[in-house]
């Protein structure tokens, strides 16, 4: 199993945000050849993205084209927008989880263009929404 431990550096030196818990992970490694992968960190979509996107624009698109499975109008719609080639060339569909906040905004205008260029759909800027109308919904 791979756990993720994040931290910050400083004049060439880590500091770990969980320190303990990176130690008690590092003990089940003892006398093992280990690799260590480095990489700026990155934040995935927020809980309030994915809400607006499974509560507003999935349930909208999915009523325009008279689907009731919203599951196909999400793979649907990260085939059409998510589509990129992996270090082969070959051509794969990336996951909305795997994400950042900053692409999974970029996803969600690319989708929200498109419902409203294709689909004449008008899919609300999600400040212009009270939060409690799609902050109830549970994934």
């Amino acid at each position: 199993m791979n756990l993720l431990f994040s931290g910050t550096i400083k004049n060439g030196k880590i500091k770990l945000d969980d320190i303990s818990g990176f130690t008690k992970y590092l003990k089940g490694f003892e006398n093992k050849k280990v690799q260590l992968i480095l990489r700026r960190f990155k934040t995935t979509r927020s809980n309030r993205q994915n809400k607006f996107y499974w509560g507003v624009v999935i349930p909208l698109i999915a009523e325009y084209a008279g689907e009731d499975d919203k599951e196909a109008i999400h793979e649907a719609l990260k085939n059409k927008f998510l589509k990129v080639r992996d270090s082969k060339g070959l051509k794969i569909v990336q996951s909305t989880t795997k994400l950042s906040t900053t692409e999974f905004e970029i996803y969600l205008e690319a989708v929200k263009r498109w419902a409203s260029m294709e689909c004449q759909i008008v899919i609300p800027d999600p400040n212009d929404i009270e939060l409690q109308e799609f902050s109830k919904i549970t994934l």
